[in-house]
């Protein structure tokens, strides 16, 4: 993302690995997000691990009240955590079951961490989508947690020595017994196990040597999502699928519909039993969680109907402490038994975020842009202890990207036009008009006031006779007097913040299509990209120059330029950089000649790049944060938790309150995280190279 109110400023917000090591993000929120699975220790119910559908693993050592970002199962960032078991002999071994999301991928599989969750390493299953995993109970000659029984999509294995190696144990190429989504193994027999799948439920009685189809009383086609083996009543199994909840008193031969859940709430998730109270029964649905009291004859909603819930623990330290995961809202914790719950999100971050933008006049006050939630424009004051929604707001999926003025947020369209946020009524409304006549380069001053001038004539029933502007606006840039929006049929500049839009025309052109603009803060350096083109204005947008951009070097995704300045004798020169689709490339001399941007930032595409002085940091596209010192000579990998994921944006913005600037420009760098939500930046020595030189392109 270009820098903001600096010598050569451009603001965007787009959609968008590895080492760990010192700590360099610094977590801004918004707390909560979605739980994918909830595991428990055996011997300390108070501790909890919770998986994402990015293989994170979270840790809780008070019964899910407060958590802690552990680490990542693999380097895959599509690993999904399926289910995830204690060894309940030693609590820091704990096991993950994953599935990555990319089909045919080879991802997925066993991971094994002896550090309660800190480091991971693999064990066993390679490229199987696992989609369930527990630990079996002791045997004859058999230790308790010795043995663990995995359902993937490929069969049910087992694993008799920790996770060391692995046995399939049912028939290899089992047209049925396939598409395993739930495993359960009878607590008082280890040879005995049920296996759910895509279709129906089997059982083996004999380790595995043996299967049975056990459906009968069940609906056809059933997806089987959980078992569960009564570990008090003998021959009694619980069994959710797509098509209800059944009971069965006879080890699974016959099953009964359990009655009392509607039709609409039947895709449960998960059954659990009240580790004290066997009579005690929950069930995790999509429409919310149930609970009977008399073993599944009679149920009743203890949530709300619009709570998904994805996974629980029943026990959580305390007899009737529930822990639940719930779709877009994160962890909610109940301590009586699920009669009233209340958020538990502490050290819980997981928003999917494709963007955001800072409030450049206020530190500490940010936008956010999240995915898959209806109220997905998020807005904090105080640097992120708290969060609210930004009133009425668009329709998600309309939004294409946000943006800081110098005169607060303002939003593109997908479909084309601009919207402007009006704190005053808390609400997003249509802003920008159109006008034909080509804008003549001004640096007048924009008149006090004239960001709210049209807002008002709207309210007092007064329009200007141009109509809104609807071009699909694919940047903007700001400058003290002056504002320019990119789009495919031209430039555009405003000079009353906002209110109205006129074309520029670039030498004789006013048609080219724009694919970014950048902008100097006194409004007199203008540079302007195309695909294949690039042009530079000295004064303003009077006179322009082309730059050659060699077709070899592929298409221009976005134009960058820095305020810090290449320097030859006493000539100054600003930094231009052009992401494209096969790398960044860097140019210090005007454009004249580009090179393949400094040693250590892998030749891939780059999504998106802030700078702060020399401080330039930049996300890319497969993932991970790289960070310069040095105007983009030398790169390196920020290490930390967090950065070994996929980042959205990245933007420089106003230091935090009490915080310092970066090399005095007054401004800090933060990154969005597509996952895990907004950082900022902590820039610690460990974070840069030693200098190198810039690579031939």
């Amino acid at each position: 993302m270009k820098p903001l109110a600096l010598a050569a400023l451009c603001l965007a917000v787009f959609l968008v690995a590895r080492p760990a090591g010192a700590q360099t993000l610094r977590s801004l929120g918004p707390e909560g997000g979605d739980v994918l699975s909830l595991g428990q220790d055996p011997a300390n119910p108070r501790r909890i691990f919770l998986g994402t559908a990015d293989g994170h693993i979270f840790g809780s050592d008070d019964g899910g009240e407060h958590w802690e970002l552990r680490g990542r199962t693999g380097p895959r960032l599509d690993s999904v955590l399926t289910a995830i078991v204690v060894d309940p002999r030693d609590a820091k071994v704990i096991y993950a079951a994953t599935w990555a999301r990319e089909p045919g991928s080879g991802g997925g599989g066993i991971f094994r961490s002896d550090d309660s969750g800190r480091t991971w390493f693999f064990s066993g299953l390679a490229g199987e989508d696992v989609r369930a995993l527990v630990v079996a109970p002791p045997g004859p000659g058999v230790a308790h947690g010795d043995t663990l029984i995995a359902g993937t999509l490929d069969g049910v294995y087992r694993s008799r020595d920790s996770g060391r190696t692995w046995q399939r144990i049912s028939p290899l190429g089992d047209a049925e017994l396939k598409n395993v989504d739930s495993i359960a193994v009878d607590p008082a027999n280890a040879q005995v196990i049920y296996a759910g799948t895509f279709h129906l439920p089997w059982k083996t009685t004999d380790g595995g040597l043996t299967w049975n189809q056990i459906h009968s009383g069940m609906i056809d086609d059933s997806d089987v999502m959980s078992i569960l083996v009564d570990r008090v009543a003998q021959g009694r199994v619980y069994a959710s699928a797509c098509s209800g909840i059944y009971r069965s008193d006879t080890g699974g031969a016959i099953w009964q519909k359990v009655q009392g859940i509607p039709y609409t709430a039947r895709r449960t998730v998960e059954i659990l039993q009240d580790p004290s109270r066997p009579d005690i029964v929950f069930a995790a649905t999509t429409e919310g969680l149930w609970k009977s009291s008399d073993a599944g004859s009679t149920w009743q909603r203890i949530t709300p109907a619009d709570w998904s819930v994805t996974a629980m623990i029943v026990g959580a330290g305390a007899a009737d402490r529930v822990v639940i995961g719930v779709e877009q809202q994160g962890v909610l914790v109940s301590d009586d038994g699920g009669a009233n719950f209340h958020e538990a999100n502490s050290g819980f971050v997981h928003r999917e975020m494709w963007g955001a933008a800072p409030d450049m006049a206020r530190p500490g006050r940010f936008l956010v842009a999240l995915a898959n939630v209806p109220d997905f424009l998020l807005s904090t004051d105080d640097a992120g202890q708290t969060w609210r929604t930004t009133g009425q707001e668009p329709v998600p999926g309309t939004i294409r990207a946000i943006y800081a003025s110098p005169d607060g947020w303002w939003a593109t369209l997908g479909t084309g036009g601009l919207l402007r946020y009006d704190e005053s009524r808390l609400a997003w409304v249509r802003a920008g008009r159109f006008t034909a006549a080509a804008a003549a380069p001004s640096h007048k001053p924009a008149r006090p006031g004239s960001a709210n001038r049209e807002a008002r004539s709207a309210a007092a029933g007064v329009h200007p006779p141009a109509a809104f502007l609807n071009a699909v606006v694919t940047d903007m840039a700001f400058a003290s007097q002056r504002w320019y929006a990119a789009t495919s049929a031209g430039l555009l500049a405003s000079t009353d913040s906002g209110a109205t839009w006129s074309p520029v025309r670039i030498g004789a052109l006013t048609k080219l299509p724009v694919e970014s603009v950048c902008v100097s803060a006194d409004g007199e350096a203008l540079w302007i990209a195309s695909n294949s083109s690039i042009a530079h204005s000295a004064d303003g947008g009077v006179s322009w120059d082309w730059i050659d951009w060699p077709p070899t070097l592929g298409s221009i995704r976005r134009l960058e330029v820095s305020e810090d300045h290449a320097t030859d004798g006493m000539n100054s020169t600003p930094i231009l950089l052009a992401e494209t689709y096969t790398g960044l490339l860097i140019s210090r001399d005007a454009g004249k000649t580009w090179v393949v941007t400094g040693h250590g930032l892998p030749e891939a595409p780059v999504r998106d790049l802030a700078m702060a002085g020399p401080m330039f940091l930049a996300t890319l596209d497969f993932g991970g944060l790289y960070l310069s010192r040095d105007s983009g000579r030398t790169w390196r990998q920020i290490e930390s938790k967090m950065a070994d994921g996929l980042f959205s944006s990245v933007f420089a913005g106003p230091p935090l309150p009490g915080e310092v600037s970066i090399a005095g420009t007054g401004m800090a760098l933060y990154a969005t995280s597509a996952t895990e939500g907004l950082y900022a930046i902590d820039i610690g020595p460990k974070a840069v190279l030693v200098p190198g030189s810039d690579t031939a392109h």
